[in-house]
């Protein structure tokens, strides 16, 4: 008898303590995301239904406010569980002790086909030596054309060099009263013309920041190539076939900006392959059953330099999350095969074993195209100057420039001092 009743008193204790468990609150862990919902939404929702053990509270936004507001909060114990960032921040981030080492996640639960499938692991790496961000897409900036726009300026072939591209942004402007190429040259932190000023300077073989021979760092410009670029994107501002409204946008994903190349009042744009997808999904629903007049192609290069960067986006875990465990598992499968296969095709997957499956498709070929000549950041990210504050510097500086507050010769000092600050 006293066998029985004890038989069924653990019984009971183990039902009451299933029950317990069923009915637990699931653990919520948050994921900032600086592009669009809709983007992730799915494959949230999947993890959600494999997981109904850990809900995630999808935040947003933009990108540039997302480093400096995550590095914020992390500093005082706040901020998202996961965060998505640009890859040359995740060092920076490491450095800071604002991002979770992911060391022992890599080594005891490691993510599909290991991490040595991964690109951009240098990126990845502190100078700690451990590891701070998990890679989680790849792509590259290219350039993007109305090609009804260029017929109608007559211009049949697109353009091979820079001056090319300035001929033929005037023509349209000229021939057409529509805008030529129309960049963002606004002067708010991490603003795009970061990215122009660099691919401008590769395509020249140069380079803002370089490493010696004897593993030290330098700026790698005289002051009159700064000033040479600077005067070079001023005569599209001066011109006029690049809109001074374009003073007020630093984003390639500015929807002044989209909307100009969909509408067809701007003839080419320079951005990454989740802004283009998104010109081409709404030129498609404003005109049902006609033909796309959009192309894609390599920024000018010499035959021997690279005219864009390979890049992409990290995961990061905050150093501050209290559910490290269920923001790793979601870092994980955001990773995934499935998530790039059935819900995530904006950005091409940071696996080398997902990256040979991809067919970029028509529109996006000259993004494939472009990275046999697109370059990793390199020194930028491993030296001494955060690549945050040079982002910023160069990105001020020519913001200033362009719209003609200062000199290209006075803006060129004023970045090479601000440089000069953060070298040793």
């Amino acid at each position: 008898m006293l066998k029985l009743l004890a038989a069924g008193l653990v019984a009971s204790v183990a039902v009451i303590g299933t029950v317990h468990l069923a009915s637990a609150d699931p653990v919520t862990i948050t994921f900032r995301f600086n592009d669009t919902e809709q983007e992730v939404r799915g494959a949230i929702d999947a993890f959600q239904r494999d997981n109904p053990n850990i809900k995630v509270d999808l935040q947003r936004i933009g990108w540039k406010d997302a480093r400096n507001q995550f590095l914020r909060e992390a500093a005082v114990g706040e901020g998202p569980d996961v965060a998505h960032v640009a890859q040359v921040w995740v060092i920076e981030m490491g450095a800071a002790g604002a991002t979770l080492a992911l060391d022992d996640f890599i080594r005891k639960d490691p993510p599909p086909n290991g991490f040595a499938d991964f690109a951009a692991q240098d990126l990845a790496k502190g100078r700690d030596g451990h590891f701070y961000g998990l890679p989680w897409t790849t792509d590259t900036w290219a350039m993007v054309y109305r090609t009804d726009l260029l017929k109608d300026a007559g211009i049949t072939d697109l353009p091979h060099t820079w001056e090319d591209l300035r001929k033929n942004s005037e023509a349209v402007y000229k021939k057409t009263g529509k805008a030529g190429f129309g960049f963002p040259a606004g002067s708010s932190a991490s603003g795009a013309m970061w990215f122009l000023a660099n691919f401008y300077w590769w395509s020249h073989g140069k380079e803002l920041i370089v490493q010696k021979p004897d593993g030290s760092y330098a700026i790698g410009l005289m002051p009159k190539d700064v000033v040479e670029c600077m005067n070079y994107f001023k005569q599209f501002m001066d011109g006029g076939d690049n809109p001074k409204t374009n003073l007020a946008a630093s984003d390639a994903h500015d929807p002044a900006i989209i909307q100009a190349l969909v509408t067809g009042k701007q003839a080419m744009g320079a951005m990454p392959p989740n802004t283009y997808k998104e010109i081409l999904k709404a030129y498609e629903e404003a005109n049902p059953g006609k033909s796309i007049p959009f192309a894609s192609a390599p920024f000018p290069h010499q035959d021997d330099t690279k005219s864009s960067m390979i890049g992409g986006r990290m995961l990061v875990i905050n150093a501050n999350s209290k559910h490290p465990n269920a923001a790793w598992k979601f870092t994980k499968f955001m990773a995934s095969q499935a998530v790039f296969a059935q819900y995530y095709r904006t950005q091409f997957p940071a696996q080398t074993s997902l990256l040979k499956q991809i067919d970029f498709g028509a529109p996006l070929k000259g993004f494939a195209e472009q990275f046999p000549h697109a370059r990793t950041w390199g020194a930028y990210a491993s030296g001494p100057a955060p690549i945050g504050t040079l982002w910023n510097v160069t990105t001020r500086t020519f913001g200033k420039a362009l719209s003609g507050q200062v000199s290209t010769e006075d803006a060129a000092k004023e970045l090479f001092a601000e440089i000069g600050k953060q070298m040793p």
